[in-house]
């Protein structure tokens, strides 16, 4: 989570909680502009591997510079005694503007997107020789060690791995990182390639950092959210839904050739959904593994991101900051 100050978390909490919005922009001319009480509404969505915000602001004025190019951290808060306190959000750079006018209001829209929509701007993944760029990372590079150098040629930055947010596959499989094998790909799509091998997620931060999460069952809760007490909570909508498939079957080693003489395979099922319903297969082909361990790794990876899905929900609590992606949070309701 996030981390706020004590004052912060206890204005958030308060019945009367007053919120704060912070909308202060920076252009690449070296301006800088505090939009804070222009704001009149806001949409604002953190997704994996997605971002973005509609920010609308009063202009009646026309007081609204050029602000095409420049970028922004939301910042979520509250006002406390001490004036407002609030948690800055990962970045967002304004794609388009909008204005709307009609009688007795002039208001201007900014589209903004964030980190990996900027990473999928980006042509290609410029590794090896042009025009192909058609290379190869070395055997050496295990998966956190590839994504961490391609996001720093976007100039972002993977912050160092936790011990305990290691899957054991991501700093550990070397996998073979074949690029741009027609068409080419973006930074965000071998990115997304890579990560999909294990069973983390990656979460952005703010100054362009990012880190790795490895959600677990044995997690305590980040958060917890209360039908009678603090934090409240308005509404909860709880969605379960069966895993499909609950069977995963890969096929790997192809050998130089790709002739398939010495293939391995590897399975890995959700038991308690089968006996719930009914065995549904999915058979996948991992080019780039050539042991029977990385074999049931990737597997299992396959496996436990269809699972991650099996419960969902929305969740509408008043203002709380601190929550970012792929936070555990409790809920509990009694009614």
């Amino acid at each position: 989570m996030r981390v706020i100050s004590s004052a912060l978390k206890a204005a958030q909490q308060a019945t009367s909680v007053l919120p704060y919005i912070h909308i202060y922009l920076t252009c690449n001319d070296g301006n800088v502009y505090d939009y804070t009480n222009r704001l009149i509404q806001l949409e604002h969505h953190e997704e994996p591997y997605n971002d973005w915000a509609n920010i609308f602001l009063y202009d009646n004025d026309r007081g609204i510079a050029d602000l095409r190019g420049c970028w922004l951290e939301i910042g979520y808060g509250a006002y406390g005694s001490a004036g407002p306190e609030y948690s800055d959000t990962p970045r967002l750079w304004v794609k388009w503007t909008q204005l709307l006018s009609r009688e007795g209001d002039l208001f201007m829209m900014l589209h903004c997107e964030g980190a990996w929509s900027s990473m999928g701007e980006i042509d290609i993944v410029t590794k090896g020789s042009p025009p192909h760029y058609d290379g190869q990372y070395e055997e050496t590079y295990t998966i956190y060690d590839t994504i961490k150098d391609i996001m720093a040629a976007c100039g972002c930055t993977l912050n160092p791995l936790d011990s305990g947010q290691d899957d054991s596959i991501i700093d550990t499989l070397c996998p073979q990182v074949w690029l741009n094998q027609s068409p080419f790909e973006n930074p965000a799509e071998v990115i997304y390639r890579l990560i999909a091998m294990t069973k983390c997620f990656i979460r952005p931060l703010t100054n362009m950092q990012f880190e790795i999460r490895f959600p677990q069952d044995s997690d305590s809760n980040d958060e917890n959210y209360c039908y009678n007490s603090p934090h409240y909570f308005h509404e909860y909508v709880e969605v379960r839904k069966i895993n499909i498939p609950n069977h995963i079957v890969v096929y790997a080693n192809p050998g130089e050739d790709e002739e398939w003489t010495n293939m391995i395979t590897a399975e890995s099922e959700d038991e308690a959904t089968i006996n719930k319903y009914k065995c549904v297969t999915r058979h996948h082909i991992a080019m780039d593994i050539d042991n029977p361990s990385d074999a049931g790794n990737r597997a299992s990876a396959i496996l436990t991101r269809i699972m991650f899905e099996e419960l969902s929900g929305r969740l509408i609590i008043p203002h709380d900051c601190s929550v970012e992606l792929y936070d555990r949070v409790g809920i509990y309701d009694e009614r």
